[in-house]
């Protein structure tokens, strides 16, 4: 008797880096579930692939430069395979597709952030097309959240889900609301659900609920703290964070939230751009130099042991020595405990780039630049020195990255502190990282630099 046997279809192959911010490392997530579906497996080398995505950021001048060089180290797999696939996503996709395209780089499609569910019917229409067509999807959505696609952002005992898409605010240099669209928010349930998944399935310790414009988050009325409020209330997860919100809507309950429930961090990443009046108003920001002191202030007294980290951009337009001046005048007195700081960058598309022009010297950007961080530094060691004898709980995320002798974890500011483990194996070289990974242990720091804490446990 001869049976019948059903042979598996061969799955095809993916290769997919993502740039930039951890909203497209979740983007780049939901796009393997979805490709998976399609009979898509994930690979770690790009020559072995059928497709390789590139899911790419808009932000920066530097990260879409590495794009094209990205690219450029393609073009020998294009030509050894001619049925590789090769596909550009996300917010460099949505700015510059067309451009892309004309690069004469090895680019076969593009596709913004709102048309991911699209990707495995182009990539058919793309293999049955003898012709080899462009496909450029790059439509914005009104609704789109991908609420139902769980994107399983995990590293370690940590987890990212994106609550929110899209910004309403149009900042004058910034091209988010041109390649992610208008905010349109995730329901509670769904983010609920999958941190209750992420836990049981990863045994997920901290989230970081991620947006644009976090604190604009509203469904059906349920404004971000009630969202926060239904998390801790609805969840085990031991640790919430989030990031960003914008200065000038931020709301007070959400300090008084944060001020009586250990389990959401003591953490505001709170983006400064500019310390000078003036130049806010040019960038667009909806707050004066006078309400982001007043805001930063009245968090720092309502929370106790607050970390306070922003952004902060350098050269903008027309920005004079004097609004520079005032920038760091501001960061003197806030001192944060951390700054992401940058030289202004045309982006295509913004306000800015068709309304001023970008006039500031690239040496006087650099110059600036350069003194900025030397006063942050400063600043990120007085308040990591303040440290120094006291104690913190850490959550333990990992070896240390310099030694596999040392844990590494944060405090619930937001801290690094780097730690030997409570037990250590005579004459062994490392220690078994599952005995300690995501356990909560009490450290008292001993030493400080800017950037971390080191300390003993308790």
């Amino acid at each position: 008797m001869v049976v019948a046997t059903q042979t598996k279809k061969a799955s095809r192959k993916l290769y997919l880096e993502s740039y930039g911010c951890q909203m497209n490392e979740y983007d780049s997530g939901i796009v393997k579930n979805i490709l998976k579906e399609a009979n898509y497996e994930s690979i770690s080398e790009a020559k072995e692939a059928d497709l390789i995505l590139l899911n790419t950021c808009a932000i920066r001048e530097k990260a879409q430069e590495r794009i094209y060089g990205r690219l450029e180290t393609f073009t020998y797999l294009k030509k050894r395979n001619p049925k590789l696939l090769i596909g550009i996503l996300g917010c460099m996709a949505q700015n510059l597709g067309d451009e892309l395209f004309a690069s004469g780089l090895p680019v076969d499609f593009v596709v913004g952030p709102d048309n991911y569910r699209q990707l495995p019917s182009l990539i058919e229409r793309l293999r049955t097309n003898s012709k080899q067509a462009l496909f450029n999807l790059t439509h914005l959505s009104r609704t789109e959240s991908y609420e139902e696609l769980q994107a399983e952002a995990v590293s370690g005992v940590l987890s990212f889900i994106t609550i929110m898409r899209g910004c309403d605010n149009f900042c004058s240099f910034c091209v988010v609301p041109y390649t992610r669209g208008r905010e349109r928010s995730r329901s509670p349930e769904s983010i609920v659900n999958e941190i209750t998944a992420l836990i049981e399935k990863h045994d997920i310790k901290e989230v970081t609920l991620l947006g644009q414009n976090v604190n604009s988050y509203c469904y059906e009325k349920i404004s971000f703290t009630k969202l926060i409020e239904e998390i801790l209330a609805k969840t085990k997860i031991e640790r919430i964070r989030f990031t960003s919100p914008h200065p000038h809507d931020f709301p007070p309950e959400l300090l008084e939230l944060m001020a009586s429930e250990k389990r959401f961090c003591s953490q505001i990443h709170l983006p400064l751009q500019s310390g000078s009046s003036s130049v806010l108003e040019r960038m667009k920001r909806n707050y004066s130099r006078e309400e982001y002191l007043d805001l930063a202030l009245r968090m720092k007294s309502k929370i106790k042991g607050l970390g306070l980290s922003t952004d902060i951009i350098v050269g903008f337009c027309g920005e004079s020595d004097a609004e520079f001046s005032a920038t760091i005048s501001l960061v003197k007195e806030i001192s944060f405990d951390m700054a992401y700081m940058f030289r202004y960058s045309e982006r295509e598309h913004t306000w800015a780039k068709k309304n001023f022009k970008d006039d500031v010297p690239e040496a006087v950007k650099l110059e600036r630049l350069s003194h900025l961080i030397e006063v942050q530094k400063k600043a990120s060691l007085s308040r990591n020195q303040n440290c120094i004898a006291k104690d913190f709980e850490v959550l333990v995320e990992g070896y240390s990255r310099r030694s596999r002798k040392e844990l590494m974890g944060r405090t619930l500011s937001g801290k690094v502190v780097v730690f030997p483990p409570t037990v250590f194996p005579p004459h062994s070289d490392a220690f078994n990282l599952d005995h300690f990974i995501g356990r909560a242990i009490n450290v008292k720091i001993e030493e400080a630099s800017s950037a971390t804490l080191r300390g003993l446990p308790l």
